[in-house]
């Protein structure tokens, strides 16, 4: 019996002997890693040297671990790490270590590529560490920021490999002299550091990402202190400067969070000094402070004081109803649950953030560095009725179709209510602007005064752009060359020469700055124009009625505007009579399609002095016979007729002209220098026909009524 016992006794010694050196040499020999590493772009775990003493017993000399979860790179390193891997549940594949200890470790994380976990399966091995504990831990990297300090910390974890549940045992850490550095600014410093963190086990499918922070026990207690701010004021003044690289401030933390919800009794504090200077050498000092106090709802407050006599504050006190902070099955959405006000006062050195807030399409932006004074209350998550928002001046830049209008603006918005429901509006006036075609903004058609765009919408102001109406303005804006505006008419069918007006519009406008109805009036005295190669002079009114047909197309209704001359005077005194000839022209119905040219199509009503410009128009007066001559005297005229102009050129079709003594039928087109067209004139018995082509010009005395109603239409008839 005892030989046996020693037999097994030796043979123990041996196998204990052989596990000690199989062991030791599977730490050192080298091909350990590539039998753990087996999936190197997810974990990976190096070591200087290892030593085993027994069966499950590990210790690692200079160890890192390297891992990578979905957008998160991490790294863990050790001096020495040393644990006891239970066999017994090897069995059931489950990689059991009751304890873990580790010296002075250090820990980063970064953002790297998105990594796809792997699908779900089962029999995945189970990693089950209850407790792995340091009594030094030395720092913890996030990306270009670093965090020293030293303290003990403790980490458990349960995770089953292949997709399964994860869970988080209570974990904690204690740290002092907390250092928090971004290049060479200390951001912390000094601080002391306790927190607790539990999850419970949970699947990808039930919690994934930062949602798991809904299952989440999280306790914070930070104490420590954080830079101060040396700044100087500009010349506006407002505040700029630079972080000060010595403590001044304070951050003050106690706050835990259990499944989403914040514990009544928590606060944090920060309070930042300002120590302010000007080019003179005066100097201030002020406080900066963000509060937060957990109640039976969370009370939040901000204060960022304004420089003396400049602009920089921000203001909140705001109240957020419940606990509730990160989104969970049971927690109602953050937003709707905040309540309160917002002071602010700031110069941005760029608006052009502001102008999408407003419109929908890019039609209206404002540019540049400027102001913005707000007094925002809030009630429910939403901007309340009293909210008002200014800015002082900023550059304005709108596009409506195709003409740019451009000026230094100030802008004045409010939430108003009626019945109930909400109205905000923002009044933008421009007391100096100039437009231009959009294709060439340098070159300005028009300088005015007092250009005046509202802007108005229905129901939350966070739908402001989605309902927006606008209604663009303005009086007597100036045109210094009226052949600017020649690119909007068809050639050389007509034309201005020169001249000086003014432009009116009051226009509405959509969401995306189409115009939908308005008003535009011309205004030009002694102007000079040509129609194909007959010039006058005279004075020019019209006063535009558009309403929108066709959005896509552009297209608008011109029914019911009217066009004035008057001292209107043919250049050429062979070609017609002297000056003062005056004409009024009604359209009764009209379309209009926006463009360079435009496009009108459109019948219209007329009144004339006399028939004179329009026999102008065919020939010199002194080719007609001496009785159609007599006809310039016989007084008013009344005349209707059928106008299009298209593809650069005017064509009258159906042109019928009437008084008591004559009658007058005509129809003609004007297009590049060349004229087509046919004319008839009948007095008592007397008739004459006149035919143009390609400005030739031939009379036609016999038959000239059966002659003009034989010549082919240059417009189809109307239906």
């Amino acid at each position: 019996m005892a030989r046996a016992l020693r037999r097994i006794g030796w043979m123990l010694v041996v196998l204990f002997a052989l596990y000690l050196l199989a062991a030791n040499i599977f730490l050192n020999a080298g091909f350990a890693p590539g039998v753990i590493n087996r999936k190197p772009d997810r974990f990976t775990l190096h070591w200087e040297r290892g030593l085993s003493l027994y069966p499950g017993h590990v210790k690692l000399w200079r160890a890192t671990l390297r891992g990578h979860a979905r957008r998160i790179r991490w790294e863990a390193s050790a001096d020495e790490l040393a644990g006891r891997i239970a066999l017994l549940p090897l069995l059931r594949r489950e990689l059991r270590v009751p304890g873990v200890l580790a010296h002075n470790v250090s820990g980063a994380l970064d953002l790297a590529e998105e990594l796809a976990p792997p699908e779900p399966r089962p029999g995945g091995w189970v990693l089950h560490f209850p407790r792995i504990a340091t009594d030094s831990l030395r720092e913890v990297r996030w990306s270009t920021h670093t965090l020293t300090g030293h303290g003990p910390a403790e980490f458990g974890l349960w995770k089953q490999l292949r997709g399964g549940a994860l869970e988080i045992f209570p974990s904690r850490a204690q740290l002092k002299t907390l250092r928090l550095q971004h290049g060479d600014v200390d951001w912390l410093r000094d601080g002391t550091l306790a927190a607790e963190f539990a999850l419970p086990r949970h699947t990808r499918e039930q919690a994934s990402g930062w949602h798991r922070l809904a299952l989440a026990e999280i306790g914070l207690k930070l104490d420590g202190g954080i830079p101060a701010f040396l700044v100087h004021m500009d010349e506006e003044p407002r505040w700029r400067g630079a972080v000060h690289k010595g403590a001044g401030g304070r951050v003050q933390v106690d706050l835990a969070l259990q499944r989403g919800e914040l514990r009544q009794g928590g606060a944090l504090t920060i309070d930042v000094p300002l120590h302010a200077s000007d080019s003179r050498g005066r100097q201030w000092t002020q406080q900066a402070r963000v509060k937060a106090q957990i109640g039976e709802s969370i009370a939040f407050a901000l204060d960022l004081p304004p420089p003396p006599d400049g602009t920089g504050r921000i203001a909140a006190d705001l109240v957020i109803a419940g606990r509730d902070i990160i989104p969970h099955d049971k927690a109602p959405p953050l937003l709707p649950r905040v309540s309160g006000s917002v002071a602010l006062h700031w110069r941005f050195d760029s608006l052009d953030w502001f102008g999408p807030l407003l419109a929908k399409a890019s039609w209206l932006s404002l540019a540049g560095a400027g102001e913005i004074v707000a007094n925002i209350l809030l009630k429910d998550g939403r901007i309340d009725a009293g909210s008002t928002l200014t800015i002082p001046d900023v550059a304005l830049h709108a596009d409506v179709h195709g003409q740019r209008f451009t000026g230094r603006a100030r802008a004045d918005g409010r939430v108003d209510s009626e019945a109930g429901e909400l109205r905000p509006r923002v009044d933008i006036a421009v007391q100096q602007f100039d437009v231009a075609a959009v294709d060439t903004p340098q070159k300005a058609m028009v300088r005015g005064r007092n250009l005046r765009l509202e802007l108005r919408s229905t129901g939350h102001v966070i739908a402001f752009r989605d309902s927006l109406h606008a209604r663009l303005a303005f009086d007597r804006a100036d045109v210094p060359d009226l052949r600017a505006l020649n690119r909007y008419l068809p050639g050389h069918a007509l034309r201005f020469l020169g001249g000086r007006g003014q432009l009116s519009g009051d226009i509405e406008l959509d969401a995306a700055g189409k115009a939908g109805k308005g008003r535009l009036q011309v205004q030009a005295r002694q102007a000079r124009l040509a129609a194909n190669d007959l010039e006058f002079s005279g004075d020019v009114d019209v006063a535009a009625q558009l309403a929108r047909a066709d959005l896509a197309a552009e297209d608008f209704v011109l029914d019911g505007t009217r066009l004035g001359l008057r001292n209107v005077k043919v250049s050429d005194p062979e070609r017609a009579t002297q000056g003062g000839w005056w004409a009024d022209i009604r359209f009764d119905r009209g379309r209009l399609q926006w463009g360079s040219p435009l496009r009108i199509d459109s019948t219209a009503t007329v009144r004339l002095q006399d028939a004179s410009l329009l026999l102008a128009l065919f020939t010199r007066h002194k080719d007609y016979p001496r009785w159609v001559l007599k006809l310039l005297d016989a007084g008013e005229v009344n005349a209707s007729a059928r106008a299009v102009v298209r593809d650069s050129a005017i064509v009258v079709e159906d042109l019928a002209a009437s008084n008591d003594r004559f009658d007058l039928k005509a129809r003609l087109r004007l297009a590049q220098k060349r004229a087509q067209g046919d004319l008839f004139v009948r007095w008592a018995k007397l008739g004459l026909g006149l035919e143009l082509r390609e400005n030739e010009r031939k009379f036609h005395v016999l038959k000239a009524s059966e002659w003009y109603a034989q010549q082919p239409r240059l417009l189809p008839a109307a239906r």
